[in-house]
């Protein structure tokens, strides 16, 4: 399949701009990256490129941190720890991806993808995947006293690869399934079968690697009703595609309400965040901001 040469090199171009307009070292030293994992996308035409995506969405998120006039501080790349270090807290910046080619999950996700519905189902695994990981290295971060314990710890998903192909309201819809638990039915996924099937719990089960026997791996649904989530502030979600830029509608703070290190929410002025606002007899609430 062929890319679209003129759109990937004006992104490349972009990123470029934002290494070389910044005097952040740390930045400046993602250069090579960019430019090894942009050759690699040319050279085999690559349209879902993970490195590309990867460094793409770091230098996005930076440039729009400081588009809204944060101190964005840049880690190491080659010291274990998040990636910046911001007034709003520790941000970890993970992309989405498809799978990695020729395993069970990549495969069941093409088939998915190339049908007109239920869409989600292969959409669904790929978001919470992530979410679980960064969990867990958020958490191994704090465990090794690498970071600060009483700061807000944020993961920054750019769901790009994702996005490319379906609607960025989806994604969110997912996300706030898979954070909130709101309006989930899909529940497990049977990689032997390749069916999810509704059982009414909060968890589904995904393969996620290797092409022979599959060994399932449980993903959480309703993440921030987990105590086990508490170390986890709140989510970024940019849903947009490769091909547009972070704004703010693309750029959404979702709030863990158990978090243990808040979020100052009076940081959030030009942020559109999504909140607990309170416990009734009608269940919990929940409100949109600066929309």
């Amino acid at each position: 399949m062929s890319i679209n040469k003129v759109l990937f090199e004006s992104i490349y171009n972009n990123c470029l701009r934002t290494i070389e307009n910044t005097d952040n070292l740390y930045i400046k030293q993602k250069e090579a990256r960019l430019k090894s994992s942009y050759i690699e996308l040319k050279k085999y035409e690559d349209s879902d490129l993970q490195e590309f995506y990867s460094i793409v969405h770091e230098l996005r998120v930076y440039e729009y941190l400081k588009k809204l006039s944060f101190k964005v501080d840049v880690a190491d790349d080659t010291k274990a720890g998040p990636d910046f270090s911001t007034q709003l807290g520790y941000i970890e910046c993970v992309s989405a991806t498809k799978g990695e080619k020729g395993t069970l999950a990549r495969k069941y996700f093409d088939k998915i993808q190339q049908g007109s519905m239920n869409r989600y189902e292969a959409l669904l695994p790929r978001l919470t995947s992530v979410i679980l990981d960064k969990s867990r290295k958020i958490k191994d971060y704090l465990n090794k006293n690498i970071i600060e314990s009483n700061k807000p710890c944020i993961i920054a998903v750019g769901a790009s690869v994702l996005a490319n192909a379906n609607r960025d309201d989806l994604i969110l819809e997912l996300m706030l399934r898979i954070l909130y638990g709101i309006g989930y039915q899909i529940i497990s996924f049977n990689p032997l079968s390749s069916q999810f099937a509704d059982d009414g719990i909060e968890k589904h089960t995904f393969q996620d690697k290797g092409t022979k026997q599959p060994l399932d791996i449980s993903l959480e649904l309703n993440c921030f009703g987990n105590p086990d989530y508490k170390h986890i502030s709140g989510v970024i979600l940019n849903n947009n595609s490769i091909g547009q830029e972070i704004e703010k509608k693309y750029f959404c703070l979702l709030l863990n309400p158990l978090a243990v290190n808040p979020i100052d929410t009076s940081l959030l002025q030009q942020i559109k965040f999504f909140s607990m606002t309170g416990i009734d007899e009608n269940g919990i609430n929940y409100k949109w901001h600066n929309c």
